[in-house]
């Protein structure tokens, strides 16, 4: 069979090479040949699994210019492989699991690139190599599990607090919060914190939280055509929020989890800003979905001033 005259992504597993999630052609074998013809396509994605792919293999790839997503997973890659991703100027995600000559020694090529995610579980990856690619300007995310990696390692990129290690058996729950606490710790501003300002914020977030729970549960009874709908929620506003209403967000714009936006969170840590303003961390205890609070003195009492959610980086989002 002919293949497809253009294709926007191409996966190979288990001898089945699939183009745009469903063409697919038996290719039991990669070849040098067949991976310069996949790097003629105009790819945005390309994802190899289980197959033995070498670093000369993926050179026909090198500065392709469209890729975003490029994956090899369970190869045979090794730190060589890196200067063909460098010179992909859209890369955002790249994912090498499972290539045990990989140790991260590469990882110092990848310095102009845009990745964001980068997945290293099953690697030789060593602290040398973490401390290589905490050097990568936006990379936010790298998984790290099953690797060779310390919790000595792991602590030494804490300057870095933009990254966010993700290891589900490297590390136990515990060390990877501890870790967030000390790259909290090392990203304050060195303005020492007022703890009782701290603890009257925290209630003022409390009772947010609280209010804003059952105004969602509310709304997921009456529905957004309800009288009460859009009052109720400006009453909270005025109550606790001093951030000026945007448009598209709330209470602007109606809109409700029926989870309960604010119902798992949990306060993690404060952060003295100036004499009148402070951050205060939470946590939601079931997703670990990270937030943090501007907290604002207006007159005597503190009132919520914006919200930031942990998603590339610290991010304003709306309430």
């Amino acid at each position: 069979m002919e293949w497809p005259k253009r294709a926007r992504t191409v996966d190979w597993e288990n001898g089945v090479l699939t183009f745009d999630g469903d063409k697919q052609f038996d290719i039991p074998e990669l070849t040098i040949e067949i991976m310069e013809q996949l790097a003629g396509y105009t790819l945005v994605g390309f994802h190899v699994k289980g197959y033995p792919v070498t670093d000369e293999m993926l050179i026909p790839f090198t500065a392709h210019k469209n890729m975003i997503n490029f994956g090899v997973e369970n190869g045979t890659l090794t730190d060589a492989c890196f200067p063909v991703f460098s010179v992909m100027p859209k890369l955002r995600i790249l994912l090498l699991d499972g290539n045990a000559g990989i140790n991260g020694s590469g990882l110092s090529t990848l310095q102009e690139c845009k990745i964001d995610l980068l997945t290293l579980n099953r690697t030789g990856l060593n602290d040398a190599g973490l401390m290589q690619a905490a050097s990568i300007p936006k990379l936010s995310h790298i998984q790290i599990d099953r690797t060779a990696v310390t919790y000595e390692g792991l602590i030494a990129i804490a300057e870095n607090n933009r990254i966010e290690p993700i290891s589900h058996e490297q590390f136990t729950k515990e060390q990877m919060e501890h870790f967030s606490q000390v790259q909290r710790e090392k990203a304050k501003k060195p303005t020492p914190l007022d703890e009782q300002a701290a603890e009257e914020c925290r209630k003022v977030l409390s009772a947010f939280f609280e209010e804003m729970t059952e105004w969602e549960q509310y709304m997921e009874q009456a529905g957004f055509e309800d009288a009460e709908a859009a009052p109720r929620l400006l009453a909270i506003w005025e109550k606790y929020v001093s951030e000026k209403p945007r448009a598209g967000y709330r209470p602007l714009g109606l809109s409700y989890s029926a989870q309960g936006t604010y119902k798992g969170e949990q306060f993690l840590d404060a952060e003295q800003i100036t004499k009148n303003k402070l951050y205060i961390y939470t946590r939601e205890k079931n997703t670990g979905f990270d937030r943090r609070f501007l907290m604002k003195r207006v007159n005597e009492s503190w009132m919520i001033d914006a919200v930031q959610e942990r998603l590339d980086g610290w991010q304003r989002t709306g309430l």
